[in-house]
């Protein structure tokens, strides 16, 4: 699925419109942007789009509608949503009048700035933190503090990538992420990223517990725990969401398409995706479209 992620420049491109002289584009692997240059430009609502940055929202004034996978978030100032790289997000409805910051991370520079513990932490952070009003002020300085120090004539790396880890770190200890992780938790994340890596091939529980080095019935229950959902319903979940990928951006018929994905009978696939999307395959085409 590596050909479908979106990059920063192709996203303005496709889903944005007006006269974006605005802008202005920067090198850094951390890359900001208010929202007051992006919120009244977006053209909404945006399909999923496997985006190939991990995301970071911290919004103080408005509001937006963010799906990540499966789940549908309002989020509502002040707070703070999180999109992990590997994930499939969609736009529904955005506050033209939002006010924040957007914040683009390339993965290098995530796993550079962050022990393993740390970065499972993140990944274990609830998408969507809502802020009291002592820690939307802190991070609000701490994101202007980055925004200023990215947008100088020569930024020093150092210093925009200490900010951010402070405002990162701030954010695990207001999601009470900053607990060890219990085992389950570490299988369970370990499992969905191998997920994302293999869904389209593998199927199979047994697949994964064999990686895992873990019995199914234990995998079951790691997943069941920290996901609320079944090891073969994330497995089938994830298969679907990047069908929608598929769908959008390619003229392939469904059966192809639910072939392509290893599932062998494609009226199944077509259940499936009703069940989870809510529409059939064909219905999302035309809609989305």
């Amino acid at each position: 699925m590596e050909k479908n992620k979106i990059n920063a420049d192709e996203f303005v491109e496709k889903f944005m419109d007006g006269s974006l002289k605005h802008l202005t584009y920067i090198q850094t692997p951390i890359k900001i942007f208010p929202l007051r240059d992006i919120a009244p430009y977006l053209k909404t609502p945006i399909p999923p789009i496997f985006f190939g940055y991990n995301l970071l929202i911290y919004i103080n004034k408005g509001y937006f509608r963010h799906q990540i996978e499966s789940t549908s978030f309002m989020v509502q100032a002040p707070a703070v949503l999180i999109s992990n790289y590997g994930n499939i997000s969609a736009i529904d409805s955005v506050d033209k009048s939002a006010q924040g910051y957007c914040i683009l991370i390339k993965e290098q520079a995530m796993t550079s700035l962050f022990r393993e513990q740390e970065i499972l932490n993140i990944f274990t952070i609830s998408p969507l933190i809502n802020l009291n009003v002592v820690d939307n002020s802190e991070l609000n300085t701490l994101f202007d503090l980055l925004y200023q120090e990215i947008y100088t004539q020569k930024p020093y790396k150092e210093y925009y990538e200490s900010i951010f880890k402070t405002a990162m770190l701030k954010i695990i200890k207001i999601s009470d992420s900053n607990k060890s992780l219990a085992r389950r938790q570490e299988i369970a994340i370990a499992f969905k990223q191998l997920v994302h890596l293999n869904y389209g091939t593998e199927k199979s529980v047994n697949f994964y517990a064999d990686k895992l080095a873990v019995s199914v019935n234990y995998l079951n229950r790691c997943v069941s725990s920290v996901f609320k959902k079944t090891s073969k319903q994330l497995i089938l979940e994830v298969a679907i969401i990047h069908s929608q990928l598929l769908l959008l951006e390619t003229n392939k018929s469904v059966a192809s398409i639910a072939y392509e994905l290893e599932f062998e009978d494609p009226s199944y696939f077509t259940r499936l995706f009703k069940k989870i999307v809510g529409i059939s395959p064909t219905e999302y085409r035309k809609t989305v479209n």
